[in-house]
């Protein structure tokens, strides 16, 4: 039991290392190393309203149509994590049989290192008390709608409602390859430009919805879909566990490709969300948690070298990878309190890099709105 409620934390809580890192060459790094490798952190400032980032077409605001995540409440402790995976591989591999138990062993595995486990440990103790907010299936719009300076635009938002469970994509793909249609035909003698904003599993029923318009309405033109937390593209480490199953990356990226009838994709994601990762089919990627990649190293040589503070640089280094969390802070943006280090981390996500995105990137300097 105890075996099983540690991967099932796992599963929500461990996340890729960088590419050129490994968890055993995290584990030989040097004091010297480490100092090199803990600058001062900056992260971006959010813009002050919507007037800066707005980009109309034609003098016209967009119709964008949001397509929220999975539940927040099943991105936890359960075995709904492993089914989503799951699920992901039976779209894209329908003839590949994996078991349950066979991807939980890897994940194990993995887990054991990537966290500094020991014998006897239980995730429960490093996780401690964890956000329990549910929040409502618009969470979308909700955040569009906080942007300063909303009101004094004309953008209309389109919600896709569905059940926000994985099972049910099959059923709700027909859905929202119709209500894109629906919304693309009610608006196009306007002129305004249609988006499409996807969290998280929503990404993954986009894909396939854009898919499926463009083989039976090419005339229909999308401009832009902001893609958040997708698994269209599993974290490095998921990817990594693939192989073994023999299901390499580009594998998975001939399966995931730019709908025909899409202008513009833009995807946001971060390295310690194993719900997500780069998209080769995008027309640009940001990695919203780059900024945080030089706390780590501090945790680790606190882990491995200083006794009293080892348990409190265990729990710290848990923040810095909880995935629950960064898979969320695309709107809600990333907060910590790292007790070990005493550093307060605080990146802002929502209004400096996704929100340009959903609204247009004319007066927005920064890197994920280039070509």
């Amino acid at each position: 039991m105890q075996m099983a409620q540690i991967f099932f934390i796992a599963i929500f809580t461990v996340l890729t290392l960088p590419a050129h890192t490994s968890a055993s060459e995290l584990n030989a790094l040097d004091a010297a190393s480490v100092q090199n490798l803990t600058a001062s952190l900056e992260f971006p400032q959010p813009k002050a309203a919507m007037d800066e980032i707005i980009e109309p077409k034609d003098g016209r605001d967009p119709v964008i149509i949001t397509v929220a995540g999975l539940s927040f409440d099943e991105i936890g402790i359960g075995p709904l994590e492993i089914k989503h995976f799951l699920k992901l591989l039976k779209l894209f591999f329908p003839k590949k049989e994996v078991s349950a138990e066979e991807l939980a062993s890897r994940f194990l595995a993995f887990n054991r290192d990537y966290f500094f486990l020991e014998d006897g440990d239980d995730l429960n103790d490093l996780a401690g008390a964890q956000d329990a907010r549910k929040l409502p299936d618009n969470y979308l719009e909700v955040k569009l709608r906080e942007i300063p300076g909303y009101d004094n635009h004309d953008v209309v938002i389109k919600s896709f409602a569905w059940s926000r469970d994985p099972g049910d994509s099959e059923a709700t793909v027909p859905e929202l390859e119709k209500k894109i249609v629906e919304v693309y035909d009610a608006y196009k003698a306007s002129g305004r430009p249609v988006y499409i904003l996807a969290h998280s599993w929503g990404s993954v029923l986009t894909h396939s919805a854009l898919h499926r318009v463009a083989r039976a309405r090419p005339d229909i033109r999308i401009d832009k879909l902001i893609t958040a937390g997708s698994p269209l593209m599993p974290a490095n480490f998921v990817v990594k566990l693939f192989l073994s199953l023999e299901i390499r990356q580009e594998h998975l990226e001939k399966a995931v490709s730019k709908p025909a009838i899409l202008k513009i994709w833009r995807n946001i994601w971060a390295m310690r969300d194993a719900y997500s990762n780069a998209i080769a089919a995008a027309d640009s990627n940001y990695q919203a948690d780059s900024a945080v990649e030089n706390v780590e190293p501090m945790l680790i040589e606190l882990i491995l070298h200083n006794k009293p503070l080892k348990k409190e640089a265990r729990r710290d280094l848990f923040k810095i990878r909880n995935i629950k969390d960064w898979h969320t802070s695309y709107f809600f943006d990333y907060q910590a309190t790292l007790k070990s280090i005493q550093k307060e981390i605080s990146v802002a996500i929502f209004r400096p890099h996704l929100a340009p995105e959903v609204m247009g990137c004319a007066k927005n300097p920064e890197p994920v709105c280039l070509p």
